[in-house]
Parts: structure tokens; C-alpha cells; sequence
């Protein structure tokens, strides 16, 4: 079964406990640990960096976004070494999203792009990227952690075919990641 399309799953990065005065939970933004914990996921991924071990044509294409700002700063952390990084679309609806209602906004995706990556919250995206594999993981039994990335591999053409159950892990990577590659 070739994988044809590749789904990066990441938690965004760990935030600090309280909202902003005048804020909710949407404006929390992230501590330090979760600045430093973006910043070396970005510098990996990044343009010098080692890509986690994975080849460069795995890498997203596309990103749909939390609207959450720990989601937005996750993101922006993680993508800023990369010379060209993919457009990124927000979304309110993945912030209380289901498992299915990400798989459905994925669905939606352009069959050109051929790796997308998902950023949002728990308790649905250690959910997801659990529900993703063939056989169960290991790696993904005790959750994801703040930061933590899941990669998979896609037997589809198109994302509207996505299915649970049916990815190869291609990776799991968790903080602390480090400063070098």
C-alpha cells in the first residue's frame, strides 16, 4: 500500500496556567517551557535543520490552525525557519473540535497538497493521532504531550478518502527536542 498523502498531528505547545485579564481560555498564550519546546520543533524542521529524520518531500504543504492563540504561536514558532513555510489556514471550528471534525476539515484539503499538518488542543488531538494508526502504538498509548508530533503515512489520493485506522506511523516526536540537530 503506497502512502500517497502524510498527516502531521501536533498538540500545541504548553501554555501558561490563566488567560490575560479580560481573556478566556482562546487568548491563553504560551509559557516559557512552550516557547523553547516550538522554537527547537521549529529549528528541526526548519530549512538547517535534520527534519526529524524525514525525508524533505514529507514535509506540509498546508497547515489548518486552531484559532486558539497557543495554537497560532505554536505555530508561527515551528514554521519560522523555514525559508518558504506552507500557507496557513485558521480555523475557529478545530479549537473543542471532535476527532471527526478534524478529519473532516482535512478532508476538504486540495488533493495538491500532499502533506498537511493539523495544530490544536487535547484532549482531541491525542485522541486522533491514537485513532490514526493500523495496529495500535506504543508510542502513542500514554497521549501526546504539549509539543508532541505525530506523523503519518496515507494509503489515499485524495483526503476526502481519510479514515481512521488506516496510517502508517511515520513518526512520534516529543520535547525535548533538541537545540542542534
Amino acid at each position: 500500500m503506497a502512502e500517497d498523502r502524510v498527516l502531521w498531528v501536533l498538540r500545541h505547545a504548553k501554555t501558561v496556567r490563566h488567560p490575560p485579564v479580560g481573556g478566556g481560555d482562546h487568548e491563553r498564550v504560551l509559557a516559557m517551557r512552550g516557547r523553547r519546546d516550538a522554537d527547537a520543533l521549529g529549528r528541526r524542521l526548519g530549512d538547517d535543520g535534520d527534519h526529524l529524520g524525514l525525508a524533505v518531500d514529507l514535509m506540509p504543504t498546508l497547515v489548518l490552525c486552531s484559532t486558539a492563540a497557543r495554537s497560532v504561536e505554536t505555530t508561527e514558532r515551528v514554521l519560522a525557519n523555514m525559508a518558504t513555510p506552507p500557507p496557513v489556514t485558521y480555523l475557529r471550528s478545530l479549537y473543542g473540535a471532535s476527532p471527526e471534525d478534524v478529519l473532516e476539515q482535512v478532508a476538504t484539503v486540495d488533493e495538491d497538497m500532499a502533506a498537511v499538518m493539523v495544530v490544536g488542543h487535547n484532549p482531541t488531538f491525542e485522541a486522533l493521532a491514537a485513532a490514526m494508526p493500523r495496529r495500535p502504538t506504543p508510542r502513542l498509548s500514554g497521549g501526546l504531550a504539549t509539543c508532541g508530533l505525530a506523523v503519518f503515512g496515507l494509503p489515499v489520493r485524495r483526503w476526502d478518502e481519510i479514515a481512521p485506522r488506516t496510517a502508517a506511523v511515520l513518526g512520534v516526536f516529543v520535547p525535548p527536542f533538541s537545540a542542534d540537530p
